[in-house]
């Protein structure tokens, strides 16, 4: 499901101007701003332990970081260090694009992995199929998925958007498609765009 947050937050990104999105360009610099977001939030005790499980790594992997002994991360592991920093870099900035998103229709892309059981004809799918999805979320499902990004609430976000698919993409054709439910997994793409 990090997926939705990670397309979400990248949206949010490319409302911001160059300057507004700089961040720290060196794993150390980058280590250091999550442990001082960390601490500021929740304290120091235990801040390096909960930067290491936001990255999925152990707490001595931070140290190293955090030191300049380990300067290049694993390409996952960097990805998920930049994308945290950036989802807590200009607070004030992000929190001012999302107020503003909330009221306006989000474009949405995905690929993923799309089941479906019909209650009127009792048929359903053993295993989902890929496909390709580019529509626009009107605001009544887009305000809400981005008050579930503020909560941190990735199964809600992740239900909006199962909602919105098997609402606006399967039932819109009717007939018995108006009695089907869908599984929405295995997501290899999810792309936001906020329009202005």
């Amino acid at each position: 499901m990090g997926k939705i947050f990670d397309g979400l937050r990248r949206a949010v990104q490319d409302k911001l101007t160059p300057e507004q999105r700089a961040i720290p360009k060196t794993a150390k610099g980058q280590a250091a701003a999550l442990l001082r977001e960390e601490k500021k939030q929740r304290g120091e005790a235990g801040a390096v332990k909960r930067v290491a499980a936001r990255l999925g790594i152990t707490p001595d992997s931070v140290y190293r970081y955090l030191s300049g002994k380990r300067k290049n991360p694993p390409k996952h592991i960097a990805q998920k260090l930049e994308n945290e920093v950036r989802a807590t870099a200009k607070p004030r900035l992000q929190k001012k694009v999302i107020k503003e998103a909330k009221t306006a229709p989000v474009k949405l892309r995905t690929r993923a992995e799309i089941g479906y059981t019909n209650s009127s004809s009792g048929r359903s799918t053993p295993d989902g199929r890929m496909r390709s999805i580019a529509k626009t979320l009107p605001p009544h499902y887009a305000t809400p998925l981005w008050q579930a990004l503020e909560d941190g609430d990735e199964q809600e976000a992740h239900r909006i958007i199962r909602e919105y698919i098997q609402n606006e993409y399967i039932r819109e054709a009717g007939g018995e498609n108006a009695y089907t439910d869908i599984q929405l997994t295995n997501i290899d793409l999810m792309e936001f765009e906020i329009n202005p």
